[in-house]
């Protein structure tokens, strides 16, 4: 028995120091192993390396080359083509003189010229990327108009009548340097307060109203006496509600699903609270940090006649001025057959704002915004909130003794602002952000403007001026002429000075991607 217990394992010892030798050598042969794998991935890393700094050197030697060509390009044009990228300008029927107010201004900035005009195209077309690759962006001095020349008005006469839509309106954000509840309840409820009031003094008062998200808030703290007032004002078309999305929404960030998304939580309140007929046919798009086709896409698709835009690039502004080309059909660039063509304003000056709006000369415009005059502009808190106009013409109420001057001198602007279209209708916003808070302000507005409306209407034959909402004037304007086709997106924006707006294309990312969620 005690072999046997012995014996096992002496047959076992022999071979171990065999089986130890081998997992050495095992092991010998990995370790040789790792170090080839090591050495094949560090020369495929290496060759990998060597090839991208291959190409990038090969990009920043034909981007070089490219910048240098499209230098000579932007310089060529700038000398030579400034002017010719739509080959055509409709000319207008010779009339009567009509007196030009500088207001001292002894020189005033010329129009650039037009020898570079090329009528060979009856209806033009425009490529904004064409546009973008050819105009050179450059912003000389215009004098009176800044960022584009002196403007002559257009005659006016019995037969050659100039219409006017003069629509207040006010920009309400949800969401700026305060928070929506904050907005709501310092300012907001009290402008719509005060729109519902106002109104229903003068059937001849009209307002337009953008934020739907602002408006079903305070409808739902209306009593019954107020709400039919609202509904009265609706079917009196002294009230309209534009584009009817829950917000007036960025066009760069979002995607089309957010877009629509919106639009339909807008109009299903519409529909639902007021009826079918109120819902919107024409959108107001004035703050959104430039504009795309997707919108464009978008509002034909809900069934909407037109749209007004305002913050493009100040040299787009200017080229599409100088042909007079500001209105037009905005055409998908994946559409041929014109299927979602939409008819488009786009505002010519620099802001939305009551001094950028009745015309070219921002210090006159500014005399007749009279929210601004002394002790109107106050808020519930008694603090200002408008300042005076910053150019040497101030704001004065309107009388018996100076409207005959100053409606002459706001007929001015607005003859010189038709000058930009092709039709003589013009729509002149009065307005801002968060604007009609008060009565006193509503007042100053409504009574003064109309103070000039009826001196221009009984004095001056030809002239129709009116307050009036954003689908009288589109159904005025739409059907009176051909207005050009245009494609593209009007990216990016700048406002002056080459200041562009893209830093919000990458900003809060995270807060975009939760956005998607």
């Amino acid at each position: 028995k005690r072999k046997k217990k012995l014996g096992k394992p002496s047959r076992l010892y022999p071979r171990a120091p065999q089986l130890h030798r081998k997992q050495q050598r095992q092991r010998q042969y990995k370790s040789q192993d790792r170090c080839d794998d090591i050495l094949r991935y560090t020369a495929y890393v290496l060759l990998f390396l060597i090839l991208v700094v291959a190409w990038l050197v090969g990009f920043l030697l034909v981007g070089d080359s490219s910048s240098l060509e499209k230098k000579k390009l932007r310089s060529t044009i700038l000398h030579s083509n400034l002017g010719s990228i739509f080959h055509h300008e409709p000319s207008r029927p010779a009339g009567p003189p009509v007196q030009r107010y500088y207001f001292g201004r002894t020189k005033p900035h010329q129009r650039p010229d037009p020898k570079y005009l090329v009528n060979d195209e009856e209806h033009p077309f425009i490529d904004m990327r064409d546009l973008n690759l050819k105009l050179p962006f450059d912003n000389p001095d215009g004098g009176t108009w800044s960022q584009g020349w002196d403007l002559e008005p257009v005659p006016i006469s019995e037969k050659q009548p100039l219409q006017v839509f003069v629509v207040p309106h006010s920009h309400c954000d949800p969401g700026w340097l305060k928070t929506f509840d904050e907005y709501y309840q310092s300012q907001t409820k009290h402008i719509l307060d005060t729109i519902v009031d106002s109104l229903q003094q003068d059937q001849r008062r009209k307002f337009i109203w953008a934020e739907i998200s602002f408006f079903e808030k305070w409808w739902n703290e209306q009593n019954t006496d107020v709400k039919d007032a609202v509904k009265m004002l609706l079917r009196n078309k002294q009230f309209e509600f534009v584009t009817g999305g829950w917000v007036q929404p960025d066009e760069a960030n979002t995607d089309l699903y957010a877009m629509e998304i919106q639009l339909q939580e807008g109009h299903d309140y519409i529909r639902e609270t007021f009826g079918e007929e109120y819902i919107p046919k024409y959108g107001w798009s004035i703050d959104p940090f430039g504009f795309s086709p997707t919108m464009a896409y978008l509002l034909k698709k809900y069934g909407f006649k037109g749209m007004l835009i305002q913050r493009v690039h100040y040299a787009i502004k200017k080229e599409l001025a100088l042909h007079r080309q500001l209105e037009f059909l905005w055409r998908q660039t994946w559409d041929d057959e014109g299927e979602h063509d939409i008819f488009t304003h786009m505002m010519p000056f620099f802001s939305y704002d009551v001094p950028h709006s009745c015309g070219p000369d921002a210090a006159v415009c500014c005399a007749f915004d009279f929210a601004r005059l002394p002790n109107v502009g106050l808020d519930i808190d008694g603090s200002a909130y408008t300042k005076e106009c910053p150019w040497e013409f101030k704001v004065k109420p309107i009388h018996q003794g100076n409207v005959a001057k100053r409606a002459m001198v706001l007929l001015d602007q607005y003859q010189k602002k038709a000058s930009l279209y092709r039709s003589n209708v013009v729509i002149a916003p009065v307005g801002d952000d968060f604007r009609y808070r008060t009565l006193d302000e509503a007042q100053a507005q409504f009574e003064n403007y109309q103070l000039l409306f009826d001196y221009l209407n009984n004095h001056i034959p030809g002239v129709s001026i009116q307050f009036g909402t954003l689908s009288e004037y589109f159904d005025a304007v739409i059907g009176t002429f051909d207005p050009p086709i245009l494609k593209g997106s009007f990216f990016t924006y700048a406002d002056q000075n080459e200041d562009y707006w893209s830093g919000y294309f990458t900003s809060r990312p995270f807060d975009k991607a939760l956005g998607r969620r």
